[in-house]
């Protein structure tokens, strides 16, 4: 009866846990998918000067990433009857909501630098302000799961309300199309923040984990220790080539559907939901492929596969019997079932990284690794961003045979980083034998 209890309240914890993931990845997506899209649209005014809009979010991006290690650092060494982590996210959700919101207010609905600096300082806020509930949420993981096995399934549980996350985002389409962008994004806000706060009806922190003061590093010893793990290096390297395909791919959905696929906006949905279904469908069988054979071959086909069907943009077109629906949507299954590895996993590397941390410095220090990983977030999503208007530029024409072959070329873009993210994860030290 115990035991039975235990496995309940464990797996209560893992669904909370996840839960908060279905919030902030809603948020996250939309922010990825549509901010260029609405600063920049291809059938309208821009809002913003074209050349300069990469230029304003990788600023925002940088400026932030500035601030992100303090970040970890402080949780690691907090003391509160809360806990390390918990008291940051508390008072971070409502801010990142409410900043979410006013990203899409311009002060101005035409081309203007003062809407570019409102773009450049907005961002720069909600950055910060998601920073401060996902850093300390992310460290959360080696505390609350302690073995692999249980790491995993706690990622998978998280993996897959990030994707529902990224399905209710990509919902957005049809909420755009039917009211405007604004309203639609506060609707997003308000329907997030509940899932923020969910997590501290079950989550709560051990107190062991604690560090003595007299214990404690300084700010640059404990960063500077994190960049001489010569496994976190390798890593990292790997996680910052994931991020720049991501956000290449992610940016580029709306042009896809509506230049390469000749859809509507509302169609976006075409992509996703497929795409979500898809890997939600295949999360299990990464799990059990991790637990069988470990989680370094599972994670290092997964990124091999999706440097293969990425490029898959460059193959569609008019000239199959098959519609161009059809092809968009297979891409978008197959693409998402080959990245799931990545999502899946990812987290267990950094916890197995810190585990290995605290026997060579005695302490816990999630949050300055977890930190780090948001920071490459911040700074490689950003030079994505800076990149993706120059690689649109490469062609807009719908003529055949390649059609918007700048929109296509974020494929191959995409593909190429994943290859070498595999040559460099071939390097990883922690490999099994």
């Amino acid at each position: 009866m115990a035991v039975q209890q235990e496995k309940r309240q464990s797996l209560q914890i893992d669904i909370f846990y996840g839960l908060s993931t279905l919030g902030t990845s809603a948020l996250g997506f939309i922010v990825a998918s549509w901010l260029l899209y609405f600063y920049i649209p291809p059938d309208g005014d821009p809002l913003v000067p074209v050349a300069l809009f990469g230029t304003a979010v990788f600023v925002g991006r940088a400026v932030s990433a500035m601030i992100i290690p303090y970040i970890g650092y402080l949780s690691d060494n907090t003391h509160s009857r809360w806990g390390r982590r918990l008291p940051y996210m508390f008072v971070a959700a409502l801010p990142a909501v409410v900043v979410f919101i006013f990203l899409w207010k311009p002060p101005q609905q035409s081309e203007t630098i003062l809407n570019l600096l409102y773009l450049g300082i907005m961002a720069v806020i909600y950055w910060i302000a998601a920073a401060f509930y996902q850093v300390p949420y992310q460290a959360l993981l080696p505390e609350i799961a302690a073995t692999d096995r249980h790491r995993i399934r706690i990622s998978a549980w998280q993996s897959g309300f990030l994707l529902i996350g990224m399905m209710l985002g990509g919902l957005a389409g049809l909420l755009i199309e039917k009211m405007d962008f604004f309203i639609t994004m506060v609707i997003y806000a308000v329907a997030a923040l509940p899932l923020l706060y969910l997590p501290f009806l079950v989550l709560r922190e051990s107190p062991d984990r604690r560090v003595r003061v007299a214990q404690r590093m300084g700010f640059w010893e404990s960063l500077s220790i994190a960049f001489k793990n010569r496994a976190f290096l390798s890593f990292a390297a790997v996680w910052a080539l994931y991020l720049m395909t991501t956000t290449l791919v992610q940016s580029s959905v709306p042009f896809i559907v509506t230049e390469v696929c000749l859809l509507d906006e509302s169609d976006t949905i075409l992509i996703y939901i497929p795409g979500v279904l898809a890997s939600l469908a295949w999360y299990p069988v990464v799990t059990w492929l991790a637990n069988r054979w470990g989680k370094w071959r599972v994670f290092a086909g997964s990124i091999l596969a999706s440097a293969l069907i990425f490029p898959g943009t460059m193959l569609m077109g008019g000239w199959y019997l098959i519609s161009l629906k059809t092809q968009c949507v297979s891409w978008a299954i197959l693409q998402a079932i080959a990245i799931s590895g990545v999502v899946v996993l990812s987290s267990t590397f950094v916890a197995e990284i810190t585990d290995r941390d605290q026997g060579l410095t005695g302490q816990r220090r999630e949050g300055v690794y977890f930190a780090v990983m948001k920071v490459l977030d911040q700074f490689f999503s950003g030079v994505a961003v800076l990149m993706l208007p120059i690689i649109l530029l490469l062609g807009r024409s719908h003529l055949p045979p390649q059609g918007a072959l700048g929109v296509r070329m974020t494929g191959v873009v995409a593909g190429m980083l994943m290859l070498l993210g595999f040559l460099l994860f071939t390097r990883y030290p922690n490999q099994p034998s």
